[in-house]
């Protein structure tokens, strides 16, 4: 069973059946983006988990919010340059040069993640992950899914385990009515 499937199971729901013109986000984006990313998107469309974790996924069609991710940080980071020096020993992402992709957050409490797009095929890069961007970063071989899986579920999954406060994993979706 998939780890996207596995979350399916822990929060109790069925695919969300989005539909994303990958081919134009990629290429708008500039690179390929992780197959299980990709799912993620698809099954769960936009929302958050636990009241926590935000993942940059999109609506559908041509819109992802990865890019609007980064589109942000550039703006910000070509008014202050000097703020690129939060990332160290990374840079942002850009279009042929190695760097960050977020592709998720929890902005209140400042937790950020990343890939570390250091690599042609992006199954293989890393996660790169922290609580606070005054924290050291943490590193991770493994999939987006199997990340989030692993923070719903895993209480020994620190410092990114959501086990002590959602010990029954919730999504909610955007799309669902209120």
């Amino acid at each position: 069973m998939s780890w996207v499937q596995q979350i399916l199971e822990a929060v109790g729901r069925r695919s969300e059946d989005v539909h994303v013109d990958w081919p134009t986000v990629e290429s708008e984006l500039g690179t390929p983006l992780p197959a299980d990313f990709k799912q993620l998107c698809e099954v769960f469309g936009r929302g958050e988990f636990n009241g926590f974790l935000y993942l940059y996924t999109s609506k559908g069609g041509t819109h992802l919010e990865v890019i609007d991710s980064l589109r942000r940080l550039h703006r910000a980071l070509d008014r202050f340059p000097e703020a690129e020096s939060v990332y160290d020993p990374y840079r942002i992402y850009a279009p042929g040069k190695e760097g960050l992709i977020r592709w998720a957050g929890a902005a209140a409490e400042g937790y950020e993640y990343f890939w570390l797009a250091n690599d042609p095929d992006p199954e293989h890069w890393p996660i790169v992950a922290r609580t606070d961007h005054t924290e050291e970063w943490h590193t991770y071989r493994m999939s987006t899914s199997e990340f989030v899986h692993r923070m719903l579920t895993d209480e020994e999954f620190k410092p990114f385990t959501m086990t002590g406060y959602a010990p029954s994993p919730k999504y909610a979706s955007y799309a669902d009515p209120e």
